[in-house]
Parts: structure tokens; sequence; C-alpha cells
């Protein structure tokens, strides 16, 4: 069995691995070579919707040069984004594509059920396979065998209007660092401008995952393992009542959290984009370019990191790239080429990261926003100097970070910000966690 050597973890785990050992899937466990010649097609998730045209043609550019370099595979993509309950359905008959595009809080249920299969063996092919993070990789392999491959990363992080806090007196460069500095700036937002100081989600199951992102700012746990190796509750202690106290007197008691919190994160990205909302909470690299889209001004746009109340971490996930059980071996192994193709070489080929950041740019998308990387601090670091001293000049990035991002959450940027210089680190542990 394939074996990846893993490198200690900084981070601390609150996502539970499902207890016992998935269930085998269909496909054999067979050489990718026997299977490299026959004639194969494969259905995938993940491409562009249509409204993002250049990276729609960007796209399908690198189908036809995967299908020229693989004259034996052929591309079947769609854009039908995943959802747990329709795809439970299509993978319960038969009928779910061969490379599924999920979240990160999918695999567990996924890998217990027996629907993914182990690619450990066409994994390990892969030059990059190594320097993958092993913060989420964590959550992608159980005994000795690969279930997925990260496509992009996130955490959790502070969104703010910078026109915003200098209406309110407040200087755009120094985002809050601390819960207790959120309320403050959110009041005053609040009290000068007539806007929503600080937004908030609840629908959706929003509400669950912002709260137990927040519950580890201030070092809550929200589930813990006991020793039998159940997993049980753990929210109901000093931290999570914190997190509740916050949002009960921002919002009865400063009126700072807005009137209707009943809304989910679409909603909350336009009025953010409207310039009604001085911050909230989200992966800033994923709202950026959706805030862009919807025609939000990009000099008002801050990022800073996850506000903290003594626990020192925010919380992380992923979308990451699994392969249907009921792959036969040409398919599957065809599927893990496709992931390297697609999903990884652009984090470290110049050529392939050049190709993708002008397509971003001829869509009016935002071009080196802050990630979290899918690859090894190390790795990531060398990669994206590689990537920045490339870009230098012709960057289009426009996004403003602050002075105070922090190196871990927002730790690669092909743009730095103009402040980067005083930035301060902080050592903050990422977490990961099921969505509520």
């Amino acid at each position: 069995m394939h074996q990846r050597t893993r490198r200690a973890l900084a981070a601390l785990v609150v996502v539970p691995l499902l207890a016992g050992t998935a269930a085998c899937s269909s496909g054999s466990s067979g050489d990718p070579e026997e299977a490299g010649d026959e004639e194969v097609t494969i259905s995938i998730m993940g491409k562009p919707a249509a409204t993002n045209t250049a990276a729609v043609e960007l796209f399908e550019r690198q189908v036809a040069a995967f299908e020229e370099a693989n004259p034996n595979i052929t591309i079947e993509a769609s854009d039908v984004p995943w959802d747990a309950k329709t795809f439970a359905t299509r993978l319960a008959g038969g009928s779910a594509p061969t490379l599924l595009r999920v979240p990160l809080t999918e695999p567990p249920s996924l890998i217990e059920r027996g629907q993914v299969a182990d690619i450990s063996v066409e994994a390990s092919e892969l030059d990059s396979f190594a320097d993958l993070n092993p913060r989420v990789m964590q959550f992608l392999e159980r005994d000795g065998a690969v279930y997925g491959i990260p496509e992009k990363s996130y955490a959790f992080g502070l969104v703010y209007n910078r026109d915003l806090f200098e209406q309110a007196g407040l200087d755009p460069d120094s985002p809050p660092a601390t819960w207790d500095e959120v309320r403050e700036y959110a009041d005053q937002i609040a009290k000068a401008t007539g806007k929503t100081g600080f937004g908030e989600i609840t629908t959706n199951n929003s509400g669950g995952w912002h709260l137990t992102g927040y519950d580890y700012t201030f070092g809550g746990k929200i589930i813990d393992q006991d020793s039998d190796g159940t997993w049980t509750a753990a929210f109901n202690d000093d931290a999570a009542r914190d997190v509740l106290e916050l949002w009960k007197a921002m919002r009865w008691e400063d009126d700072s959290l807005g009137d209707n919190v009943l809304g989910k994160q679409e909603d909350l990205v336009a009025d953010f984009t409207a310039g009604n909302v001085g911050m909230w909470v989200s992966a800033p690299p994923d709202v950026y370019p959706n805030y862009i889209a919807a025609g939000g001004d990009p000099g008002a746009f801050g990022a800073g990191p996850m506000p903290q109340g003594g626990g020192d971490a925010t919380l992380a996930g992923a979308t990451v790239l699994m392969v249907n059980a009921q792959a036969s071996d040409a398919e599957r192994a065809a599927a893990v080429k496709w992931i390297d193709w697609r999903a990884l070489r652009p984090n470290y080929d110049l050529e392939v990261a050049a190709e993708t950041a002008k397509a971003s740019a001829a869509d009016g998308l935002p071009v080196g926003v802050p990630v979290a990387p899918i690859f090894s601090d190390s790795s990531a670091t060398k990669h994206m100097r590689r990537i920045a001293k490339r870009s230098t000049s012709t960057s289009t990035c426009r996004s403003r970070t602050s002075p105070r991002t922090s190196s871990r959450s927002l730790r690669s940027s092909m743009c730095p910000s103009p402040q980067s210089h005083r930035r301060r680190s902080t050592r903050r542990s990422i977490r990961s966690c099921r969505r509520s």
C-alpha cells in the first residue's frame, strides 16, 4: 500500500474521521500503466459557470490540450455544482460523474459509505503529491488509502469595507484583531454611517458554520473525542457562550448587527457589495471574485485575519476532487491525470499559472488574492515566489490586504500589499470542521 511521508502537524484537528474502516471501492487497485492505453471517457465536475466566459474558454483549451496529450481519454464536463441531497441519490443510483468536486465536509461520509475510490496508486505517480498540504490531506487519507486531492482551500478571515472605515474615522489599514475591537469598530461604523457595522448570516446551516469558526477563536472545541473513540458535542462551554453573548450585545445593546440576520452568504455578499455592511466573516479569496463580478469597488475591499478571543485559531476548509468508486481502473487513472492537469499545475507551472491569471483578468476577476495553500507551507512559498517573480511586471492584482494579515490564514499572495513589510505574523492554528 502506498504510504505518504507526513510532516508534523501544527494544527489541531476537530473533524472526526468517522470510526471504522471505509468500505472497499468497486474499482480494483490495478497498475494505472496497465490501463494507460485503453480508450476511456470520463465525466467531470468543475467546468466554470457560463457567465465567466474567459474562464470557460481557458477550461475548454485545457480540455483540448489534455485530450491531445492523452488521445485515449475523452472529457465530458459539467458546470453543475455539488449538492449533497441531489448527489446522494445520483451516487446511489450509479449516475454520478466519474470525478466529484466536493467541499471538505463531504469526504468522511463518502469514504464511510464506500462511494469514492482509493486513488493512492495513481496519486503516487504525481510529482507534486508528496508536497500537498497535510492539514487538508489528513481528511482524505485513511489506513494508507488516498481518497481525494485538494483543488483549493480557504481559511476564515475578516472582510471589511475600507470606505466605511474611513467614514467612521477608523484606519482602513488596521482592521480589528480581537472581538472586543470588532464590537467597538462595528458600533462606531453603525453610528457614523447608519450602515450595518457587522454582518451575520444564519440560514442554510451558515449559523452553525459561523458559530463553529467563532468558537475556535475563543478556545472552544465544538466536539470532543471520548476515551473509547466516540465523538460527543462539546459546545456547552464558556467559549460558545462568549460567542452568543457577543452576538446578543451587538444586536440588542449596540444595534450594530443590523435588524435581519436571517440570510445566507449570497445575501450578505450582495449587501456588502452595495456598501451597506462594514465587516463580516468569510473566506476572503472566495468572496472577492464574487464581489468584483457584482460590480464592487476594488479600492473599497479590505481583508484581514480572523479576529481572536484568546483561542489563536481559525476555521479552514477546502474544495476537493474525488473519484467515483464505480470508476474502472482506466477511468480512475484518467481522472487523476486530469486532476493534476487542471487543479495542481496552476500552483506550480509558470505557464499554466500565467494563462489562468490572464483568463481571470479578462473576466474582470481579481488576480493574486491571498489564499490558504493546497501545498505544504514550504512548497507553497517556493511556488508562489516563482510565480510572483514571473508576474511582477504584468500583475493585475487590485485588492488591498491589511498589514496585519495573518501569515497562516492568508499566507500566499502573488501581489503583496504595499504595507507587507509591516505585517504582523501570527502563529494561528487552522482547524477544520464539518459544517453544521
